[in-house]
């Protein structure tokens, strides 16, 4: 295995996948198998959806989540350039 990788086992819906990672970012990848699983037990409430419907309603519920944090921090050109505009009046403000 490669400098800085691991070898680890998550359980995902009562499964196991193993896979190689980078070492730093090990505990990330079980947090987000802990959550995942966690969402998919919280849609086992819901008596008509098997586990593919879990599995399939917890994926989707965090691919909203992820776009809506991906475009609240996408900036557009105007609020690049206003920060531009703020950032050297700022400069000038610091060599007087």
């Amino acid at each position: 295995m490669a400098e800085g990788k691991v070898k680890i086992n998550l359980s995902i819906a009562g499964r196991s996948y193993p896979m190689p990672i980078d070492a730093a970012n090990e505990e990330l990848y079980r947090e987000a198998a802990k959550q995942l699983n966690e969402k998919i037990t919280e849609y086992s409430r819901i008596a008509k959806f098997d586990i593919q419907d879990r599995i399939a309603m917890a994926a989707l519920r965090f691919s909203i989540m992820a776009l809506a944090a991906e475009q609240s921090t996408s900036m557009g050109d105007e609020d690049i350039e206003e920060l531009r505009k703020i950032e050297e009046r700022i400069r000038g403000y610091v060599k007087r």
